[in-house]
């Protein structure tokens, strides 16, 4: 009868193991972030920029900057000047240009400088706040042709000012002291306001390639 306890208890208690434990499951592989380009995944890394980019970047921002300062440099020079003789309207354009490096994988989009354009009363040319204002401009230009090989300046006038002699259409080009030219090119406009000589100073766009 002991015995048979026994037996009855070994059995009993081997019915009580645990059953063995399921393995786990393999662990998901890590994925990978793939770098954004054209219809990129969501969640994508964005690739690193070159050094190449962010040194021209720095380069572009320092022109934009001195032409700017060169822009106020012109309106505070009319500034004291009777409200229609001073310049009211003035601003620094930039834009996007891709450029390419054999340094870098990709091509990179960088914001440079594009033009500035300043809106000058006609009215006060016999004083000596316009011939300072007029300087700033011509510095403008000589900052862009000397950068990149060449600028132009746009000058349009009302048609009715023209009729009446207030102003010409005399264009022409000139070397800067480096020896770059800038061009000067005049015409009239209808959207051009009677007084005022609208100046657009155009930079020369820079070549794609960076060495």
């Amino acid at each position: 009868m002991f015995k048979i306890s026994a037996l009855m208890s070994a059995v009993v208690l081997a019915g009580c193991v645990a059953p063995p434990q399921e393995p786990a499951p393999a662990p998901a592989p890590a994925s990978v972030q793939v770098e954004c380009g054209v219809a990129s995944p969501p969640g994508c890394r964005e690739p690193a920029v070159a050094p190449v980019y962010t040194d021209w970047a720095a380069k572009m921002k320092a022109e934009t900057q001195a032409a700017d300062e060169l822009r106020q440099r012109a309106v505070e020079a009319m500034a004291s000047l009777p409200p229609k003789q001073r310049i009211e309207h003035s601003e620094t354009l930039t834009t996007e240009q891709a450029f390419v490096s054999p340094q870098a994988k990709a091509p990179h989009n960088v914001q440079v400088l594009d033009s500035v354009v300043i809106d000058l009363p006609w009215a006060a040319k016999s004083r000596q706040e316009h011939k300072d204002a007029m300087t700033a401009i011509k510095d403008i230009a000589t900052l862009m042709a000397d950068n990149r090989g060449s600028a132009t300046i746009y000058v349009t006038v009302s048609p009715r000012d023209l009729r009446a002699k207030k102003v010409n259409l005399k264009s022409g080009t000139a070397p800067t002291e480096a020896g770059n030219p800038v061009e000067v090119k005049k015409s009239a406009d209808k959207n051009v306001a009677p007084g005022i000589e609208h100046f657009v100073i155009q930079a020369k766009p820079w070549p794609g390639r960076l060495d």
